[in-house]
């Protein structure tokens, strides 16, 4: 008997072990495809990214575009935001070296982002049930949709707003805003991937009510506990200014709705 159970811990530890290595493999395979995307980004798309960074605080950008006409239509100037040319400085020796290190950085794990799913959920998958895994069809593209939604509303609508609102903003007129562009970018970066993690919200609510471990009436009766936790969120994801923390709590809370809408789906398809 003691013989069979030394055979048997063998074999776990050596299933563990090949268990690690195939996670390790997975870690390569994606620092690898990161590095490549960031490489690719750092040399042949240097300016193109820094312009993507700039764009929301330009008067021309559609965002702003179509706040102007909207002021216009109403007659509330309030809404024509980043109507004056946003003036950003550098004020650190190596300032524009390591911004560019950064934005290509956010750029290869945007740009990467659905490269890296799909090999962590090539790992995960076999250790899934076969009702999970029925359930859970298609959802690589999901993540990445939803990803990708997350960013680009974050870009056009959230990007556009806290420029508008931080660099017009006074505590005393005596004090100029002279925006550093670290501090500029880290801010546009930050908010745009902290919204394409954001919009996952709907995806774990479907996850979790799938193999039970919530339903629409928890979701309901926490929904307060809810908000503070997405506040808590939405505080640590962001930069630390209160509008932009708004700006991302209220489309997260929206999305915490529309995850019980999900759950009863899934309720009702289980009756």
């Amino acid at each position: 008997m003691s013989e069979k159970k030394v055979v048997e811990q063998e074999d776990v530890e050596m299933t563990f072990g090949e268990h690690l290595d195939e996670l390790r493999k997975v870690l390569i395979h994606i620092a690898v495809a990161f590095l490549v995307f960031f490489v690719v980004l750092f040399i042949f798309f240097k300016g193109d990214i820094i312009d993507i960074v700039f764009y929301p605080a330009q008067s021309d950008f559609i965002s702003n575009r179509l706040m102007a006409k909207l002021a216009s239509l109403t007659g509330v100037e309030a809404l024509r935001i980043n109507a004056n040319q946003v003036q950003i400085y550098n004020t650190k020796m190596a300032g524009q070296f390591m911004l560019h290190i950064k934005a290509s950085a956010v750029g290869a794990l945007v740009v990467g982002f659905p490269y890296i799913i799909g090999q962590l959920w090539g790992f995960i998958k076999p250790a899934l049930g076969k009702e999970i895994k029925r359930r859970s069809r298609r959802i690589v593209w999901k993540i990445v949709f939803w990803f990708f939604l997350g960013v680009g509303f974050s870009y056009f609508i959230i990007a556009p707003l806290g420029i508008n609102f931080l660099v017009t903003y006074e505590a005393n007129g005596r004090i100029d805003n002279i925006i550093d562009v670290s501090s500029y970018v880290s801010t546009v970066m930050g908010v745009c991937f902290a919204g394409g993690l954001v919009f996952q919200l709907p995806l774990l609510i479907r996850l979790l009510a799938s193999i039970g471990i919530v339903n629409s009436a928890w979701l309901k009766k926490n929904r307060k506990i809810a908000i503070v936790v997405l506040l808590v969120i939405s505080a640590m994801i962001t930069p630390p200014d209160v509008m932009s923390q708004i700006l991302i709590f209220l489309p997260f809370y929206l999305l915490y709705e529309y995850g019980i809408t999900i759950a009863k789906k899934i309720e009702k398809q289980d009756v």
